[in-house]
């Protein structure tokens, strides 16, 4: 009996080496993410589309996409693949499983099904090597291609695709107001292909699912359902052979013209604004991650001192959160984390995401990844998992049996690209470029004052996405008072907010709305009034030292993704509060030092 026990022992510690071992190493091949070996610059697509310098460059970065889309969907190296490892289909990408393999029952506890990272301190870190990876891909197809063309153009097209690094969409650059560029728009494109000039399918318009993505949904909320097609408020079901989507009709098509609207508005009310508080803030959590107010033991430390209350910031990440909102409108795939990858404008954002986030660390060198807790989970992290720079980027291969981390991935340099701007100021006082990037994302010549609506916001309330919209001196504004409005101030983005987990767990996004433009464009009077800094003990709040009449003065619009309104309490709204900052008068680090005026407040 003790010879049976002693064998079964040994065979099931045998068996567990190998099924852990397996789990992490699969038998094929594994995807080893490289380094590339030389430095060449990520371009504004803008730069890019249309300029005759990088004409070959465009041709292969869109035969390299439709490549990547014409692999078998199976493919480890397709389209349908690398944009599954972010939200949907929650299934293992090369093999990587990990000790905390997702399952539905992980479902059914809230955790999140991606390998994605949102709301925690590796949201910006994990998103590089997933750019990179992509990238990687991409060239590697580029390569390919180049070599196919005849011996007069095959040199020229050999070194253009050495020098393809995928290009960013700036959505913040003032040229945004004019509406998303064309390359994301037209259905079809002209190149030069290896065999002659072709008109070709456009693959950066949209991607068309191999296989079914999600589940049927009840009857009217699918894409053959069209031409009644109706907007669901859940992830949008999209059949094998139906492509992305942008704010869709009823014959589910793109409406262009309402997202080059959408655009035109957002760009100086959200995105500019959130950058330029952004390039201010110092410390790493506020700026790379939402702002959350945790009970104790939970991810978010302490505030530096009792002033962040008043404080104001707008992450990289919330801002990031409003332009999935916006580009994918109602009902299309980048409004939702679980399927924003499968739209080919995806990669374009996050490596301006990435493009951002170098650029702060110009201007902010000595700060970097914080201690945080992963309280969403991912496909292989557990749910309130202690996180930091050494903690594995899965499903990213550094080697067949190490994964990249944020600690490996923290100069772009060695990562074989960089951007234009970080090249400019490379070497130069990081005051200079930060004073030339507040400059560029100034949203509006009155940058010195600003007005803000502090929004604090219980998450998992209401399962999202849902934007909160601001409007000022409206007080009957309903979800159908139009975004053009000159009342409309700016948004919330509540992108990620994707189940209860957080709601059980009392967490809370505290944002801020610029609203300042909205301000001067009614004519209401901007002025520094008289305060004293004495704290209230209660409330760790500045005392209320001016009039503003938040009642009637602000009104909150919390709007399904359907474009129906709910209620504050159901959008886990809890309190709203108006302050001011002098921007470029104070020190920079607003955590650090409280520069604010406080007015009024509204708990609800």
């Amino acid at each position: 009996m003790i010879v049976f026990f002693c064998i079964f022992f040994i065979y099931f510690f045998v068996f567990i080496v190998i099924f852990l071992v397996l789990r992490y190493v699969p038998i094929s091949n594994p995807v080893i993410l490289e380094p590339f070996p030389d430095i060449y610059p990520r371009l504004d697509i803008r730069d890019f589309y249309g300029n005759e310098t990088y004409r070959p460059h465009f041709d292969l970065l869109i035969q390299s996409y439709q490549a990547m889309y014409d692999r078998p969907h199976k493919d480890v190296r397709s389209f349908y693949q690398v944009a599954g490892i972010h939200g949907l289909p929650y299934e293992p990408y090369d093999g990587v499983t990990g000790v905390h393999e997702y399952n539905s029952s992980g479902w059914g506890k809230d955790r999140w099904g991606g390998y994605c990272h949102h709301g925690d301190s590796i949201f910006i870190t994990w998103h590089r090597p997933y750019m990179l990876l992509f990238e990687s891909i991409l060239v590697n197809e580029a390569n390919k291609i180049a070599l196919q063309y005849n011996d007069n153009e095959k040199g020229k097209y050999v070194e253009a695709a050495k020098q393809l690094r995928h290009p960013y969409l700036d959505w913040a650059d003032e040229k945004a107001i004019e509406g998303v560029p064309e390359i994301f728009l037209i259905p079809e494109i002209e190149i030069n292909t290896p065999n002659g000039r072709k008109k070709v399918k456009n693959p950066l318009k949209s991607y068309t699912l191999p296989v079914d993505l999600s589940h049927p949904l009840e009857q009217g909320h699918n894409p053959w359902d069209k031409p009644h097609y109706i907007i669901p408020t859940s992830v949008p079901f999209t059949p094998a052979g139906y492509p992305t989507i942008r704010y869709p009709n009823a014959n589910y098509e793109d409406q262009n013209d309402i997202l080059n609207a959408s655009l035109s508005v957002y760009v100086s009310t959200v995105f500019r604004p959130g950058l330029y508080q952004m390039f201010h803030l110092s410390e790493y959590l506020p700026f790379s991650t939402i702002g959350t107010d945790q009970s104790e033991g939970t991810s978010v430390p302490p505030p530096p001192s009792v002033f962040f209350e008043s404080a104001h910031f707008a992450s990289i990440e919330t801002t990031h959160d409003a332009f999935h909102l916006v580009t994918g409108g109602l009902g299309g795939h980048m409004s939702h984390a679980t399927t924003a990858a499968f739209d080919p404008i995806f990669f374009f954002h996050h490596v301006n995401i990435d493009r951002l986030f170098a650029l702060w660390q110009e201007v902010f060198p000595n700060s970097w990844v914080s201690q945080n807790i992963d309280a969403l989970g991912t496909y292989t992290e557990e749910m309130n998992a202690a996180i930091n720079e050494n903690t594995d980027l899965t499903p990213f291969r550094k080697t067949k049996t190490e994964f990249w981390k944020s600690s490996d991935i923290r100069y772009i340099e060695k990562l074989g690209y960089t951007y234009p701007q970080v090249t400019m100021f490379k070497g130069q006082d990081p005051k200079i470029l930060q004073e030339y990037l507040l400059n560029l994302y100034k949203p509006d010549p009155y940058y010195g004052l600003r007005f803000f609506a502090k929004l604090t916001i219980e998450e998992g309330k209401f399962i999202g996405p849902y934007p909160i919209r601001v409007y000022v001196n409206l007080k009957n504004a309903t979800s159908q008072t139009p975004i053009t409005s000159p009342h409309f101030a700016g948004l919330v983005a509540m992108w990620h907010n994707i189940n209860h987990f957080h709601a059980i767990n009392n967490i809370c996004v505290i944002e801020t709305v610029d609203i300042t433009a909205a301000m001067k464009r009614l004519g209401i009077q901007i002025e520094i009034h008289n305060y004293t800094q004495e704290v209230n003990n209660a409330t760790y709040l500045l005392n209320s030292t001016a009039c503003f009449d938040i009642e009637n003065n602000i009104t909150i619009v919390p709007v399904l993704i359907n474009g129906k309104g709910i209620s504050l309490k159901d959008a886990g709204v809890n309190k709203v509060e108006v302050i001011s900052f002098e921007h470029d008068k104070v020190n920079p680090n607003f955590l650090a030092e409280n520069t604010g005026q406080y007015y009024d407040g509204k708990s609800f």
